[in-house]
């Protein structure tokens, strides 16, 4: 069969068509698909590339952040005790006792044992009444900051200036003025830091955050004068290192002592007052108590608590109440 001119055209142009598209399937797609492979290998390429770069590029800072995090954990190492044994627990109580003049002849101490660390903060609930609004408003006529809501919102008011303070971390706390602008920390007025304090109590106890330290327990029975009780109960809470009471007694009276009592020739027995007249123990139950004063010599039992944690370096001694007490006295392990 003949085909015209026509007719060979129409046949060319198809099998021309049919060549190109077979070798656009053949050829070129494959080699578009093998492009973009190539293409997502080179941007995974970069990104590890990136990465690569940006992990070797700590290399250069990455002691000094070894360092500044030892240090770090170091200082507040130095808030607790390291771990201590009961030999050791002891000495320290007996120093602390004996540096405020008191004196004990005996106590207890527990085997080093677990507690766990949580913050409570408490807000007292503002007692609200027109009197004491009309009272307040006269008295801050806008000048002075807000009430307890708004501080527990996050805004608050120092002077005439309102801020905010936002807390992302217990470390990354601050205050924003009006523009959004941090504060500097070494502008911040006692309300500010007192505001900063508060947001970041609350924000740890929102957050349930805790931990755990171990701790030994000391009890004893403690005799001195009363100021130097007192004195003793203070010096303990005011101690660099976690030291705390788990409960204390504070005496406004107590019985008379027994070399104060005196006896008639019936047997009868008599209480000598102040004025030095004598009292019968009957005439009244108050006879036979007497106000405690600074030079009353006291006896009470008091429980200290240590908290302590495992230092990265190992301590030799540890200062209690002017006295070094050695505390690297546990047994060698082999």
């Amino acid at each position: 069969m003949k085909l015209n001119k026509i007719e060979k055209i129409i046949v060319a142009v198809i099998l021309l068509g049919v060549i190109l598209v077979g070798g656009a399937f053949m050829f070129i797609v494959p080699t578009f698909e093998k492009m973009d492979k190539a293409n997502k290998e080179i941007e995974a390429n970069k990104l590890e590339r990136a990465n690569l770069e940006s992990e070797l590029s700590r290399l250069n800072t990455i002691d000094n952040e070894i360092s500044e995090s030892k240090a770090e954990a170091i200082k507040h190492e130095g808030d607790f005790y390291p771990e201590l044994t009961t030999y050791e627990s002891s000495e320290i109580a007996m120093a602390l006792m004996k540096s405020c003049g008191l004196k004990a002849y005996e106590l207890s101490v527990t085997s080093l044992s677990t507690e766990d660390l949580t913050l409570e903060y408490s807000v007292s609930p503002e007692v609200k009444y027109d009197l004491k609004d009309y009272a307040m408003a006269a008295k801050n006529a806008g000048e002075e900051a807000a009430s307890e809501d708004a501080e527990l919102s996050g805004t608050f008011k120092d002077g005439n200036n309102t801020y905010t303070v936002a807390v992302g971390s217990v470390s990354g706390a601050q205050i924003l003025d009006e523009n959004g602008t941090p504060v500097e920390p070494s502008r911040y007025s006692e309300r500010m830091k007192k505001v900063l304090k508060g947001a970041v109590c609350r924000y740890v106890q929102d957050s349930n955050a805790g931990q755990t330290v171990a701790c030994t327990k000391v009890t004893y029975d403690v005799t001195g004068k009363f100021s130097d009780y007192m004195k003793f109960i203070d010096y303990v809470y005011s101690l660099d290192r976690a030291s705390m009471f788990t409960s204390v007694n504070i005496p406004m009276t107590m019985e008379i002592p027994d070399e104060d009592e005196d006896e008639d020739e019936e047997g009868s027995t008599y209480y000598i007052r102040e004025d030095g007249t004598l009292a019968t123990a009957e005439e009244s139950a108050a006879d036979s108590q007497m106000i405690v004063t600074d030079d009353t010599e006291v006896t009470k039992t008091l429980t200290i608590e240590f908290l302590t944690v495992e230092p990265m370096d190992q301590l030799k001694t540890v200062d209690a109440g002017g006295t070094k007490i050695v505390v690297d006295q546990r047994p060698a392990v082999y």
